[in-house]
């Protein structure tokens, strides 16, 4: 459903108006970065944005819905890949579309949909201008080391082993003087971490079993740098893709680099590709996980599946013509084991 009409709210009657949600930590000067977007918003003919934070007891969930409350047309979150991944899940089903203004290290949801991600004004003029595209969202179900189940979303990735404790492990003042090479750096160090015996299921196949470094799967495929882990992975495909790293020792990590430089061609079985709607991982020993770079500590067994059509966001008002009329069930209608 394209927004075509910047000049009426979502109700027909008057301007329209953006609710953000903004990560404080993210920033040194919020109040400049509040009247920068202000002064965006009403540039364009918006009516004053509401602005709300996020706190450390609520990190983005609680004031999305406020915002949907207070019926704006547009909700735009500003800070890292956890923040717009929690502001986003309040909106899955709902045809209020998301805005990206980049806030953190990443970026990757912006990244991945050709967004601007080094200008907030760029950002925002294009979310207040541009159309709407639905795209489908990840949801993934995880076992902790207690046996809890827990229930998420996801918009750019999610995965078991290295990826999570890369993300884990880099500092955020590291993260702030050298961007994305952060993670590389975490990545070098960890490379002589032990393999976790795992065994992967995807859809109704039979379980391959592996000692895996890492497996991620993802909803796009692409991460800082514009490296494409995930080279097949679309947006609106309605499916997931899944990629296993499972090195043969130490020289094993060439066919890794080899197999992601050329899609799994070549590399052997230290790399695989899968595609599919659904993917389920068991861990011999409790292993650390992560959701769109956030941790979730470790768990024995995670799956996931990609929901279509499910969120609505803005993008280019031109570019992809790629569209989806339906909206995707929001229902988790996992199938039991």
């Amino acid at each position: 459903m394209p927004s075509s009409d910047h000049t009426t709210g979502h109700d027909g009657v008057g301007r329209q108006r953006a609710g953000f949600v903004i990560n404080p930590i993210k920033f040194d000067d919020v109040d400049d970065v509040r009247r920068q977007m202000e002064r965006i918003c009403a540039d364009h003919g918006w009516e004053e944005p509401l602005w709300l934070e996020t706190t450390e007891e609520d990190p983005g969930a609680g004031q999305a819905r406020e915002v949907l409350d207070a019926g704006c047309d547009l909700v735009i979150p500003i800070g890292g890949d956890g923040t717009v991944r929690t502001v986003a899940s309040q909106l899955v089903g709902s045809d209020v579309p998301l805005g990206l203004v980049p806030g953190g290290t990443g970026n990757l949801l912006a990244r991945n949909l050709d967004l601007p991600v080094t200008s907030r004004k760029a950002a925002l003029d294009l979310a207040l201008t541009g159309r709407d595209r639905r795209v489908d969202v990840g949801q993934v179900r995880y076992w902790d080391t207690d046996g809890e189940v827990h229930e998420e979303y996801f918009l750019v990735m999610a995965g078991v082993g290295m990826d999570a404790d890369v993300m884990e492990s880099t500092d955020d003042d590291v993260k702030k003087r050298i961007g994305w090479l952060a993670y590389l750096r975490s990545a070098v160090l960890l490379g002589y971490d032990t393999p976790v015996a795992a065994s992967i299921r995807t859809d109704d196949d039979e379980p391959v079993r592996e000692k895996i470094r890492s497996v991620l799967f993802g909803n796009v495929g692409k991460l800082q740098g514009g490296v494409a882990v995930l080279p097949e992975a679309r947006i609106d495909d309605g499916q997931l893709d899944t990629l296993v790293v499972a090195p043969r020792g130490l020289t094993g990590w060439a066919g890794v680099a080899a197999g992601v430089v050329t899609r799994g061609m070549v590399g052997g079985d230290n790399v695989s590709y899968h595609q599919s709607s659904s993917v389920d991982v068991q861990v011999a020993t409790p292993t650390r996980a992560q959701l769109d770079g956030d941790g979730v500590g470790y768990v024995t067994r995670i799956a996931g599946r990609i929901i279509p059509a499910a969120l609505t966001v803005r993008v280019r008002a031109q570019g992809s013509t790629s569209w989806r009329g339906t909206r995707g069930a929001t229902g988790m209608g996992w199938r039991r084991r």
